[in-house]
């Protein structure tokens, strides 16, 4: 997809909010958590085999999941900031 945001920035940031109200002041990890799952969405949607799998089963179309590099960093933002925006919320 070529757009830097998409349907999944959303879900992106509600995922990592969730996180900011579970787990209070702990940025770190947050950022390894964003980081790794980037890394995975990466392998799941490169690998000829996982890709197979995504394209034949998988309700989301490639447009959506089949993102350039730079959407990464734009996915990390929204995760960071679904995730200070529930962390500073009271709960």
């Amino acid at each position: 997809m070529n757009k830097k945001i998409d349907e999944f920035s959303l879900l992106h940031f509600i995922q990592f909010f969730v996180l900011g109200l579970i787990i209070k002041d702990n940025y770190k990890l947050a950022f390894v958590i964003s980081i790794l799952w980037e890394i995975f969405e990466h392998y799941i949607t490169t690998n000829k085999t996982t890709k197979e799998y995504l394209r034949k089963y998988w309700f989301v179309p490639e447009r959506i999941w089949a993102e350039k590099s730079s959407n990464k960093f734009y996915d990390i933002f929204f995760n960071m900031l679904g995730y200070h925006l529930g962390n500073i919320l009271k709960t």
